[in-house]
């Protein structure tokens, strides 16, 4: 979203509920930082409720939105969390400017399926993630008929703007399948048992690099 007015209708979407689930999922299922690295920050909700949540982590927001970051820059303001958020604009299926093992967990919250080629950015993450380090990442599943898209639309963006509900839609349309994110994620040695399905409409990977 390099838009400013696409940006403020993205805000202007309730995602209360979905941020406040998955740093609820990510806090309760295992250590988290003290590095803390979100893939796909956009405007840094999920990064501020984490600062907020846990004391003794810091969490470096990367976006390839100039737009989505500077709201970001906002939010960190308003979370009284300046000094443990930072943002880097990056493309976040190239990251060169990151060295390897660099990152204590890393994050992405349904950022995967805006991507052509989301195994180029599960391979960024498991690159800067240090041996030990957590990797859970989150995003849409695609649902297997049209059918099915129009009952989520109907069920999780009923109260949301025309383009809110299409964006949700066109999103499910994007989305990879859970035995697609199996086989992508098997190529880099993460075992079938870390992707499950976490929602009516999320998979999630919750894994630990060995080495």
């Amino acid at each position: 979203m390099d838009d400013e007015s696409e940006v403020q209708e993205y805000q202007q979407m309730d995602h209360e509920g979905v941020n406040g689930a998955f740093v609820d999922d990510l806090i309760g299922g295992g250590t988290v930082g003290p590095k803390v690295v979100d893939l796909g920050c956009g405007t840094a909700a999920i990064p501020v409720l984490l600062c907020q949540r846990l004391s003794e982590i810091e969490v470096l927001g990367v976006d390839c939105s100039v737009e989505m970051l500077e709201a970001a820059r906002i939010e960190i303001e308003l979370g009284s969390v300046t000094g443990r958020v930072f943002l880097e604009h990056a493309d976040c299926k190239v990251l060169d400017g990151f060295q390897d093992d660099a990152a204590d967990t890393v994050i992405s919250n349904t950022m995967l399926h805006h991507v052509a080629e989301p195994e180029r950015v599960i391979a960024q993450a498991i690159r800067i993630l240090a041996p030990g380090g957590r990797l859970f990442l989150r995003d849409l599943a695609r649902p297997a008929s049209e059918a099915e898209v129009e009952g989520l639309v109907d069920l999780h963006a009923a109260g949301e703007s025309d383009y809110g509900r299409q964006l949700l839609r066109q999103s499910l349309h994007a989305a990879l399948t859970v035995d697609e994110a199996v086989d992508i994620l098997a190529g880099f040695g993460v075992p079938s048992e870390a992707v499950r399905m976490t929602s009516d409409r999320h998979w999630t990977v919750d894994w630990i690099k060995t080495n």
